[in-house]
């Protein structure tokens, strides 16, 4: 029988979980999950959700026109008494396009977006409060993200390399396991796993069958990294329940990789400590926010 018959759920009364594992080079979890070079938290991910085209342009132009704040924003046109702004096609002359061509296609924009306003009013002011509100979340979390990176300081980020990057972190197990559905016959497999039978031993299969078989204890399956991290070299487990049978465990090797020095995760963990510190924020805003579902 193998292991992947029975479900995680089966085997979660086994363990906590693993201890927080991180790669050799980029943080990997700290039980919230990984850096934003993977995923973001979810208040960020709240924050920026996925957008239209149109929407992207906007927001494209928002950043775009950064630069722009501190000087005066020329006006490049106008059109029926509205003004159209330099920093309104930033984004689009960052694409490389000649601002006359940028002009005139936004001449056109200008006027459709008339048109909208005037043929389907309700659904206009809808889209432009969207929009709004896409290009402003955004513009947001990009300028606050920048700035909480830069309030990071050196202390912190040894505070946090030192408590978190530990070389208990970095050891990888290579495993083998029986399972069983009769609770005698794995009681009696262990006893002769134990005493080293050959047939008992033989039955061993690897808990890990991909590479070189060696795993960190958040890799392991089913939540056993907890159970494996407490194994000693060539120690058995007892016996552990799953809804289906019984699972014992067998520590082949265990090798100790060396962790990463603070200058190789460094800016990773400035971005782990903005997140964090943004977070706070926007959960903080949202605690005194009065929010009323429709």
């Amino acid at each position: 029988m193998s292991i992947d018959e029975h479900s995680a759920k089966s085997a979660a009364p086994l363990a906590e979980g693993g201890k927080a594992i991180w790669s050799s080079k980029r943080l990997m979890g700290l039980g919230v999950g990984a850096v934003v070079a993977g995923a973001m938290a979810w208040a960020m991910w709240s924050v920026i959700q996925p957008s239209t085209s149109a929407q992207a342009e906007l927001i494209s132009s928002a950043h775009a026109s950064d630069g722009i704040v501190d000087k005066k924003d020329s006006v490049v046109a106008t059109v029926n008494g509205d003004t159209v702004t330099e920093s309104e096609i930033a984004g689009l002359l960052r694409t490389g396009v000649d601002k006359a061509i940028v002009v005139d296609r936004y001449i056109n924009k200008v006027l459709a977006a008339e048109q909208a306003q005037t043929l389907y009013a309700d659904q206009a002011k809808a889209a432009v409060r969207a929009a709004q509100r896409e290009v402003l979340a955004t513009l947001y979390t990009t300028k606050r993200m920048q700035a909480l990176r830069a309030q990071v300081t050196d202390a912190e980020i040894k505070s946090f390399y030192d408590h978190n990057v530990l070389d208990d972190n970095y050891k990888r197990w290579k495993v083998s396991y029986y399972l069983s559905t009769d609770a005698n016959d794995v009681r009696k497999t262990l006893e002769d796993l134990k005493q080293g039978d050959k047939k008992a031993l033989s039955q061993l299969k690897p808990l890990v069958g991909n590479g070189d078989g060696y795993a960190n204890a958040a890799q392991l399956p089913y939540n056993l990294g907890r159970i494996v991290s407490h194994l000693k070299k060539d120690e058995f487990s007892e016996p552990l329940p799953l809804r289906n049978g019984f699972l014992v465990l067998r520590v082949d090797e265990i090798r100790q990789d060396k962790k990463p020095t603070l200058e190789d995760v460094k800016q990773d963990i400035i971005e782990r400590l903005a997140t964090q510190k943004f977070n706070q924020e926007l959960e903080q805003a949202r605690r005194h926010a009065k929010v009323e579902l429709g």
